[in-house]
């Protein structure tokens, strides 16, 4: 089951930011460590778009956030392509359209990007990689 196919109704606390494919394997097992969740680097969501993100999380088992800063448009594809937890972070007439897409898809939208933990851009070095561990921990 991908995590899309059954989200949490509440956001998990920690959130790691991913730049690409190179911190997934430094990345614990879902159930191994308190809930956490991924959301890509800002500004990185709205370039690459969600199939890029949805590729790249679709074998997690966690919660993924899509940040598609402030496009509604490039939210609401993403909330009709299974996107459970979609930022959202303009002021735009449409984000009334968006909360009712995400309600119809059983999806959230957020209007702020949440916070979250980043290593910085990879290479990660075994100081970085402890401080993943001690903050999933």
């Amino acid at each position: 089951m991908k995590p899309q196919d059954n989200p949490a109704d509440t956001l998990p606390d920690r959130l790691v930011v991913l730049h690409d494919r190179t911190l997934l394997p430094h990345l614990p097992p879902a159930g191994s460590v308190p809930v956490y969740g991924v959301i890509p680097a800002p500004g990185l969501g709205r370039i690459m778009g969600y199939p890029w993100w949805q590729n790249l999380t679709e074998s997690l088992m966690i919660a993924s956030v899509f940040d598609a800063g402030s496009a509604p448009a490039l939210a609401a594809s993403a909330l009709r392509s299974g996107a459970r937890w979609v930022v959202c972070d303009g002021k735009s007439p449409a984000l009334d359209s968006l909360r009712d897409l995400a309600h119809r898809c059983d999806a959230h939208v957020l209007t702020s990007r949440p916070d979250a933990f980043s290593l910085g851009r990879p290479p990660y070095d075994p100081y970085r990689l402890e401080r993943l561990k001690c903050f999933l921990a």
